[in-house]
């Protein structure tokens, strides 16, 4: 298994631009079941893990219908845990499609990095900058951009809700599993991050995604407030 150093940037962050807005390719709600599904109007971010879900940025839409499923989706999948040791952030190359929780920790150099789990989610969209924090405002940041055939993801550091230092910037190309050390709830964490693209059989990769973070988070118990929370920046 090959593996890539991620580019490290030590100075603070400039504030994150994405471009002009533009009209999502679709629009998403949190259904009866926290799980993200195709409606407008919506959002055009979902996030939903084991025990939550969550919608932010507004979507352009019309009259309040349920979409077919759309020809391609946009899947962005994570995993939180205790570091073990001091890791560095690095780019796993085809390690294999979207996973969490344990089967994400057992690829290459995560195995020996990760400890126990604290929490996994999965986004649906394209482009987006959220900021995932605590009570307290800190956590980190996360930004997802199209970059031709590929996915840029870029995590920060934030602390009392401002966006700080870059912990990792890479391009990932599917199967790919970027891993990055973070700070989340006064402790050391390991963020083991995805993204895919999905196209043809839409419906049936999607509810496997769902299958597998549903087995992963399924051990965790469901704390009063969630450890983090999304908010767009």
């Amino acid at each position: 298994m090959r593996m890539r150093q991620v580019v490290m940037v030590g100075a603070l962050a400039m504030a994150l631009g994405l471009g002009p807005a533009r009209v999502a390719r679709a629009c998403r709600v949190c259904d009866q079941f926290l799980q993200c599904c195709d409606q407008t109007p919506g959002a055009k971010l979902c996030i939903q893990n084991s025990y939550s879900c969550s919608m932010l940025l507004a979507c352009e839409g019309g009259s309040g219908n349920r979409l077919p499923d759309a020809p391609s989706d946009d899947l962005t999948a994570w995993s939180l845990f205790d570091a073990v040791g001091t890791p560095t952030a690095s780019v796993q190359v085809d390690v294999g499609p979207l996973a969490w929780g344990a089967e994400a920790r057992a690829r290459g150099a995560s195995a020996a990095a990760a400890g126990s789990l604290a929490d996994v989610a999965l986004a649906f969209g394209d482009a987006f900058a959220v900021s995932l924090v605590n009570d307290a405002g800190d956590g980190f940041a996360l930004a997802r951009s199209v970059e031709g055939s590929r996915v840029r993801l870029e995590v920060r550091d934030v602390v009392n809700e401002r966006p700080g230092r870059v912990l990792a910037s890479a391009l990932l190309a599917p199967r790919d599993q970027l891993m990055v050390p973070v700070r989340v709830a006064g402790r050391d964490r390991v963020l083991l991050l995805q993204t895919e693209r999905v196209r043809g059989a839409v419906a049936a990769e999607i509810a496997r995604a769902r299958q597998a973070l549903h087995e992963a988070g399924r051990w965790l118990p469901v704390p009063a407030e969630p450890l983090l929370r999304a908010q767009p920046q």
